[in-house]
């Protein structure tokens, strides 16, 4: 029989919402009473309030603030000692932030990252590590080429590409903090969204149709170069944590989280013949698995129900309705929305709006896990006046200052963590 996880997730099973230590993990900041909050969620725990969390990940964290500053990212994602330094930087700015500001249930961690075409790096994709952007990854199979390259492919070792650095990296990091803080696994695009980076994706998805065998090949390697490297970086830190995106807090042995973007561009019936084997196959090799996923996969719904030991769901309520969802898996698996396009999305124009409309339609606190990005103001109006070159109006720095009170307020009830 596959393991859930479930039996990983409490290391004190004596302690339940019914003991008597319960109310002091609720009131506590410390970083050992949000890992028992979170392992009460996964869980599935009938909690006092949702957990909540800023997605305070280091090296993307840095990343977005050095873009904005206009300074150049080709070291932070490529030079280890960099990435450390701001990672450590960046965990001491926002462990105080927590204290004074959010207050929330964020787990901070070190990741090792050198963006989303790292498993692709081990058959042969060239990354490029622009200054002004995110890393780029570049297919090894181009849009003209034949699929019997594919079946000329090997299984790439554990530290082909990019691999073999993100272990150093990995290892150095936890050696280096004296395990200080957990080491989160690197950016985990799943099978299905690392075959369509490894083969050009409008080939790929022809594919399905044309050259099935050689679309089961690839993902056959991708899935095995996946489970040898998360073994791998499981044994080399002191605590492994196995999810990239979200950057919830899962105990290893619970799960793990994959990306899976191509859920939203395919069919169900393409998506269930040539993905959800593969993600059943890591489910029951690592105790279950969490699934993130961009665009609006309303129309997978039925299917994403199908993959054995499934724990959570990750989405934007920007793209895919939080009421489609809820009713699906609420109170059923971890559902972990937060919006991620508020500022091209006309259906809420800060943080407050859809959390208000989460809080509104959810009808239980069993696996809901919000994560909130620090939006304030009128979006839609800055953005509109950006785009017509007029002065853009004033945040308000009071709005952001309040927002941390103003989200335990609307998230806590009962279990908010008091001023």
């Amino acid at each position: 029989m596959a393991n859930d996880g479930r039996s990983m997730l409490r290391p004190y099973p004596e302690r339940s919402l019914a003991g008597g230590s319960v109310m002091e993990m609720w009131k506590d900041t410390s970083e050992a009473a949000k890992k028992e909050r979170w392992r009460a969620l996964w869980a599935m725990d009938d909690l006092p309030r949702p957990l909540w969390f800023i997605p305070a990940t280091p090296v993307l964290a840095v990343a977005t603030n050095w873009l904005f500053n206009k300074r150049s990212l080709t070291a932070l994602f490529s030079d280890r000692d960099v990435q450390y330094a701001e990672s450590m930087k960046f965990n001491r700015f926002f462990s105080v932030a927590q204290k004074i500001w959010s207050r929330d249930d964020f787990v901070l961690h070190l990741q090792p990252q050198m963006g989303v075409g790292v498993f692709a790096s081990a058959f042969g994709c060239r990354i490029k590590f622009p200054h002004d952007q995110f890393p780029w990854s570049y297919s090894v199979i181009g849009p003209n080429d034949s699929a019997d390259r594919v079946m000329e492919m090997e299984t790439p070792d554990v530290r082909a590409g990019l691999l073999g650095d993100l272990l150093d990296f990995a290892e150095t990091f936890d050696r280096r903090a004296k395990g200080r803080y957990p080491i989160a696994m690197t950016d985990l695009q799943g099978p299905l969204d690392t075959a369509y980076l490894v083969w050009d994706s409008c080939a790929f998805m022809m594919a399905m149709y044309d050259r099935p065998e050689a679309v089961h090949r690839l993902m056959r390697m991708v899935t095995d170069v996946i489970i040898k490297f998360a073994r791998e970086m499981k044994a080399r830190v002191r605590e492994f944590v196995p999810a990239h995106f979200p950057p919830v807090y899962l105990p290893d042995g619970g799960g793990i989280c994959v990306s899976e973007d191509a859920l939203a561009v395919i069919s169900a019936p393409l998506w269930e013949k040539f993905s959800l084997p593969y993600l059943n196959e890591l489910s029951e090799e690592f105790g279950g698995i969490v699934i993130h996923s961009c665009g609006n996969f309303r129309h997978q719904l039925d299917a994403i129900a199908k993959v054995r030991g499934l724990r959570g769901i990750n989405f934007g309520v920007s793209e895919t309705d939080f009421e489609a969802v809820w009713q699906k898996f609420g109170g059923k698996i971890a559902v972990i929305p937060h919006c991620s396009a508020e500022r091209i999305v006309a259906n809420f124009k800060n943080a407050k709006e859809w959390v208000a409309h989460v809080m509104a339609k959810k009808t239980t606190n069993r696996g809901l896990a919000l994560m909130v990005y620090p939006i304030v103001g009128d979006v839609h109006k800055q953005s509109l006046s950006l785009a017509l070159d007029r002065k853009v109006e004033d945040l308000s720095k009071m709005d952001f200052a309040l927002l941390g009170r103003d989200l335990r307020r609307m998230i806590g009830g009962g279990g908010e963590i008091k001023n």
